[in-house]
């Protein structure tokens, strides 16, 4: 009779188990010891996903695996069927109120992590722990979705030892490892712990080449999927809107935007303007990219710019700035590079205004390549819809604004020179550049900071310029990105952080299109020149709120820059080693490739791996076939040989051990008592329980007898 397929896997699967369960039943209870270890390494797994998930899912944990011990210890009841269904809605309840999205990533974590610390109130049998550990392993790929940093990655190996060792432990039994009487010795517990933790490193050890072997050469395939995650809690950045205060309160964090590896020369720190986003429409107070009022007609029907390519508005001058930029997870798909862009490689497109956008939102570190023109002439020609769309302004309000611009622009020959009156007026004046500026108010917010406060941070002195601008007929606009960054000289890339937010403007000017004005630069020359901080040190509220940043600390900058560098290396060339960057590994590895010699390659590793596990398993195995105890007693009847007492091949260890007593009575007591240490651990099998005590002793008689 011919076993089909379903048959003979059901068969397959069936004799797995069984040579499985036959060495280790998983009927078998679990010991003190392995509950410890459970509620350890549930504790290891779940500590780092506290800072994604509802902090209130560890104390559960340590609820449940508490019960759990006492229940074991006889000092509470199991819990029944009532209680674990109460706990449950409890548990789902508690969900329901913390706010996540229903359908989301969050919630599945978090669904997952309650049952992940429910299993510990009936944990009893082997097979229970398994399923806890098993669990444990998923949560750790769950982490990978929040986080591919180095130190993840480092923790989650950690988080494996330990449930390996976990699932080691309960393995065992309880004359094994696990009795109170072994439990209370301090050698014991130290010798199972480190010794259960031993052997997970050495399995996992022996998986690495493995693991490279499938990172180097295994296919890259696209995403099939993308994981819904909650929007409010990951969009992080420079938002699509900036009112008075917006890019203030971004400029107090220091996390880390993007990264930039220069292919040439580095650019000076005052041309580096990192651009962003375009804020056209203002409606007294907030800047937007597009009215949300805008006719249909207008907004269902692209403006002829928008309908041309990007590189068509251009006109090339000077000369190229190639290079790579690491952008950090945003949950947004806006990017930020040198503008104008003319060469896009990765996951990125032109958008309208000459942006570059991602083709989706930014949830983990991705890796873009560019190459830009910044001396190059943008949109010299200027279609009539671009052109009202960037002299809008709100009607009947900040009166002396416009009153202030009316007499600027009649006492001035050109545009150029009314543009370079205002941007001067900036210096001039008693305007200050701070990262607490007073309250604007919802009406009237141009002379509010222009005409009366006169103290304000980038996005005021942009919008009140743009204004100015506008006011005169002369096509203006806001732009948003950040300006600078900080070198690592040891890892040679720029790190741009969130505080090197930046607003700036472009102003629209007769053949010569899209020109760049900056404010900023005007009031504060240190904040382009240098950095916020540098900008910042009078007033001293440069990262005021966060009193323990590293960049802060001058003393560890070059700590700081070293791990820095580590991490930018780890996303580069591990995070992005996409397609294309293992096409061009492999080739300058082994020339051209086909499926022939990729096949031939892979198998050879293959084998190399298989004889290593050969002969790392037999090696190992070899240093294990004499037991301890046998070794301790060679190297006695070697002390005793020195002595001019041999042992004859047929002379049991007691007659040996009378003869050599009576020759040296000095060492008689410990003679008799290594012997008997010895004759326990070969003939008696419940000794095997406390072999350590044997052991020690018999090290100790040696000493004495040396």
């Amino acid at each position: 009779m011919v076993k089909t397929p379903n048959l003979v896997l059901k068969t397959m699967t069936k004799g797995l188990c069984k040579v499985f369960t036959k060495g280790f039943p998983q009927d078998r209870l679990i010991t003190y010891s392995g509950m410890l270890w459970l509620l350890a390494a549930q504790i290891v797994v779940m500590l780092p996903l506290m800072f994604y998930l509802p902090i209130w899912l560890l104390p559960v944990l340590i609820f449940s695996a508490l019960w759990r011990i006492r229940v074991m210890l006889g000092k509470a009841e199991q819990p029944g069927i009532v209680v674990k269904i109460v706990l449950g809605i409890v548990g789902i309840g508690a969900l329901k109120l913390s706010g996540l999205p229903l359908v989301s990533l969050e919630t599945t974590a978090s669904l997952l992590m309650l049952g992940f610390a429910y299993k510990s109130l009936e944990v009893i049998q082997r097979r229970d722990g398994m399923v806890v550990i098993l669990t444990g392993f998923v949560l750790i790929g769950v982490l990978f979705l929040y986080s591919q940093s180095m130190l993840i990655t480092l923790y989650s190996f950690i988080s494996v030892i330990v449930l390996t060792a976990a699932m080691i432990a309960i393995q065992q039994s309880g004359k094994q490892k696990c009795n109170h009487s072994v439990s209370k010795s301090s050698n014991g517990l130290k010798s199972g712990i480190f010794g259960n933790l031993r052997l997970a490193s050495g399995m996992l050890l022996l998986c690495l080449p493995l693991m490279v072997l499938f990172f180097l050469f295994a296919p890259r395939f696209q995403p099939f999927w993308v994981v819904p995650t909650a929007g409010g809690h990951a969009k992080t950045g420079i938002s699509d809107s900036m009112s008075p205060g917006d890019i203030a309160k971004l400029s107090q964090s220091d996390e880390l935007a993007f990264s930039v590896n220069f292919e040439g020369k580095r650019p000076k720190q005052s041309d580096l303007y990192w651009r962003g986003l375009v804020l056209q429409h203002f409606d007294g107070k907030t800047w937007t990219q597009e009215d949300p009022e805008t006719p249909p007609e207008l907004l269902g029907k692209p403006t002829s710019s928008q309908l041309r390519a990007p590189k068509a508005q251009i006109r090339i001058q000077g000369e190229a700035i190639n290079y790579s930029i690491i952008y950090q997870k945003t949950g947004q798909p806006w990017m930020f590079a040198l503008n104008p862009v003319m060469d896009i490689k990765g996951q990125a497109f032109y958008g309208p205004d000459f942006r570059v956008v991602a083709k989706t939102d930014i949830i983990e570190p991705v890796l873009i390549k560019f190459s830009s023109y910044p001396d190059a002439l943008k949109e010299v020609d200027l279609d009539p819809t671009t052109r009202q769309i960037n002299l809008q302004l709100p009607e009947n309000e900040n009166p002396k604004s416009r009153l202030l611009a009316e007499q600027l622009f009649a006492s001035s020959a050109s545009k150029q020179e009314y543009i370079q009156r205002v941007m001067n007026r900036f210096r001039e004046q008693q305007y200050f550049y701070t990262l607490r500026p007073p309250a604007l108010g919802d009406k009237d917010t141009i002379d509010g900071f222009l005409i009366d406060s006169q103290k304000g941070f980038c996005a005021h002195y942009a919008g009140s310029f743009v204004f100015m601008m506008r006011a005169m007929g002369i096509p203006a606009r806001v732009v948003s990105g950040y300006q600078g960054g900080e070198w690592n000289e040891k890892g040679q890339f720029l790190a741009v952080h969130q505080f090197d937010a930046h607003a700036w403007t472009e102003v629209w000017l007769e053949d010569k299109g899209w020109q760049r004005f900056d404010p900023t630069s005007m009031v504060a020359p240190q904040r382009i020149e240098q950095n916020l901080q540098a900008a910042m040190q009078k007033e001293g509220s440069f990262l005021e709120g966060k009193m323990l940043s590293l960049n802060k600390m001058k003393w560890l900058n070059g700590l700081r820059q070293q791990f820095d560098s580590l991490q930018y290396g780890w996303q580069r060339f591990v995070l992005n080693f996409d397609s294309d960057t293992q096409q061009n590994f492999l080739k300058k590895a082994f020339g051209e490739m086909s499926i022939q010699k990729t096949m031939m390659i892979v198998g050879g590793f293959f084998g190399a791996i298989i004889l290593l596990w050969i002969g790392f398993l037999g090696l190992a195995n070899k240093r294990k076939t004499e037991a301890p105890e046998h070794l301790l007693y060679r190297r006695f009847c070697d002390l005793l040989a020195k002595k001019g007492i041999d042992k004859e091949p047929a002379q049991t260890p007691e007659a040996f051990s009378l003869l050599a007593a009576a020759q040296l009575p000095d060492l008689a007591l410990a003679i008799k008592d290594f012997t008997n240490s010895y004759s326990t651990l070969c003939y008696n099998p419940a000794a095997k329980a406390e072999s350590h005590i044997y052991i020690d002793k018999m090290k100790s008689v040696l000493k004495q007898i040396k």
